[in-house]
């Protein structure tokens, strides 16, 4: 699962388990309360300490732990030492929606709260006050633009036009990109550059004030 850190303290009225030992896949928790988690597996320790071998309650703390926000997958184990091990992947925030109610979108699409204890930069996607945001849309947006590196560094916003288009406004460029549907993504960033380089070579960059890449095999550019 990648590196891991011990985040909890030795609990010495806790018996048989002499040590709780809490284990994230990423260098610290960040959307998750590891204090949170350590409450629950404390729980667990002290109404089932006879068996804390038991598939059952070890698979009981399991899904406590998944229960929890910003948690992927949790594995519970005891050692022969007595110590209770939780190793906790967390989930990964690929952009945060603003809205009338502020999220952030995971790396599969998933919605996860805010929180106050971590705040990643990550893309923003400026929701619609009319229609909901498909998670995998975004996804879909994002891997498309990482595969054109200078793209995605100069990326600011996402907006959500209707219910699954979309446009791009970018640090460096004039004007706002319409994408349209969240398909061919990498192929309309190609159509982009290529736009782009010829508008340089003939100075023109800034009498654009917006350009639709959402039709087939061409570029339509508004002028100011």
């Amino acid at each position: 699962m990648g590196a891991l850190i011990v985040v909890s303290q030795f609990q010495q009225e806790v018996r048989p388990a002499s040590h709780i030992d809490i284990r994230f896949d990423q260098k610290k928790e960040t959307l998750v309360d590891a204090d949170s988690v350590n409450k629950l597996l404390i729980q667990i320790v002290q109404q089932y300490s006879a068996s804390l071998k038991d598939g059952i309650v070890l698979s009981k703390a399991e899904k406590g732990i998944e229960s929890m926000s910003g948690v992927r997958n949790a594995e519970v184990f005891s050692t022969i030492s007595g110590v209770l091990v939780a190793e906790i992947q967390q989930k990964k925030v690929r952009a945060k929606v603003i809205g009338s109610k502020p999220y952030y979108i995971d790396e599969l699409g998933g919605e996860v709260p805010l929180t106050s204890r971590y705040e990643p930069e990550v893309a923003l996607i400026r929701q619609s006050e009319t229609f909901e945001i498909e998670g995998s849309d975004v996804i879909e947006i994002l891997s498309g633009i990482e595969s054109r590196e200078l793209l995605n560094k100069d990326l600011k916003e996402i907006k959500q036009i209707d219910s699954h288009r979309f446009s791009l406004l970018f640090n460096s460029l004039p004007f706002e990109v319409i994408v349209g549907e969240a398909v061919n993504i990498e192929q309309k960033m190609t159509k982009l550059i290529a736009f782009l380089i010829k508008a340089e070579q003939e100075k023109s960059l800034g009498q654009y004030r917006m350009v639709n890449l959402s039709f087939n095999n061409q570029v339509v550019a508004t002028k100011k």
